[in-house]
């Protein structure tokens, strides 16, 4: 999940108006950041998630994030939220990934990045929605309300689906 992680910050900031919005973003994906980050190739690629999206480093990112979120911005709401949406990344990632979700588990999730085109209509749709709701909210950043943010979230997750679609590359199957 992409872009259905940052509806997630759309529809708390649209709940909670006096959260930071940049914040908010940054926390919906802050474990896909972490994960960007770790060594890439052979050394960490087949396992890292487990250092950024399992039980108990999920947990450990988000009293992390929130505490600096406390320190930078001094809102209670925004340092809660940040540590929530953290949370939260790692639940919708049942949706679409396939992996441990705590050290020594089974893998397990839905796998639904096997299926771009769907993967890119329940993404899309859950950005529009959060956009919808956060266009309609009391003080919405007009940064993220306009045509132009629901158009470049859309060409994100387009861009990802078309990037995870391989037509020679075998998908790895579900047990």
């Amino acid at each position: 999940m992409v872009t259905g992680h940052l509806s997630t910050a759309y529809l708390a900031r649209a709940k909670w108006p006096r959260s930071e919005m940049v914040a908010l973003l940054v926390a919906s994906i802050l474990p896909d950041l972490a994960d960007f980050v770790l060594p890439q190739g052979n050394q960490c690629r087949t396992s890292c998630g487990l250092y950024t999206h399992a039980f108990p480093a999920i947990v450990i990112l988000a009293l992390l994030a929130s505490v600096l979120a406390w320190f930078i911005w001094h809102r209670r709401a925004t340092a809660v939220l940040v540590g929530v949406l953290i949370c939260v990344h790692a639940l919708f990632d049942l949706t679409t990934g396939f992996k441990p979700f705590w050290f020594g588990g089974p893998s397990m999730g839905l796998g639904l990045y096997r299926f771009q085109l769907l993967d890119f209509a329940v993404e899309s749709i859950m950005v529009i929605a959060g956009w919808l709701v956060l266009r309609r909210s009391k003080d919405a950043p007009r940064y993220a309300t306009t045509y132009t943010a629901l158009f470049l979230l859309i060409a994100l997750q387009a861009a990802f689906d078309a990037y995870q679609y391989r037509p020679f590359v075998p998908h790895l199957p579900l047990p």
